[in-house]
């Protein structure tokens, strides 16, 4: 069920999302496993920096906000270096972006700390 090709994992409902979350989560606090679930974290990290890299391409980025469950944990740490490790090898004019992430509660309500962070918009001036 929680495999990529399963139906239920390309479904509206992100519930199975969760629990293989949850799953690979565990998984870091387990000795035997942590080396394996280690690497999804790397991999997230590395595609982040590679993102943040391309938007960069179009917006003057100087400062990232991490959000999300995903983050939460020693995880988040590890993507955060692996995003880090990647701007600095490959993009060294964009190794001076800072990440801040919230506490481990917001985390989990990042959607909500996103919308509050938004800057306030200009009104556009009708002629």
């Amino acid at each position: 069920e929680m495999m990529p090709d399963h139906p239920s994992m390309n479904a509206a409902s992100h519930v199975p999302h969760a629990q293989c979350l949850k799953k690979i989560q565990a998984a870091m606090k387990d000795p035997a496993k942590e080396p394996q679930a280690r690497k999804i974290y790397e991999t997230i990290g590395v595609y982040l920096g590679y993102a943040i890299a391309q938007y960069c391409q179009y917006l003057p980025i100087k400062n990232v906000l991490i959000l999300g469950r995903v983050t939460t944990g020693a995880g988040g740490e590890i993507m955060m270096d692996w995003a880090r490790k990647v701007l600095s090898a490959d993009f060294p004019e964009l190794a001076g972006i800072k990440f801040h992430t919230p506490s481990e509660h917001m985390k989990r309500v990042g959607q909500c700390v996103a919308a509050a962070a938004l800057p306030e918009l200009k009104k556009r001036r009708t002629a």
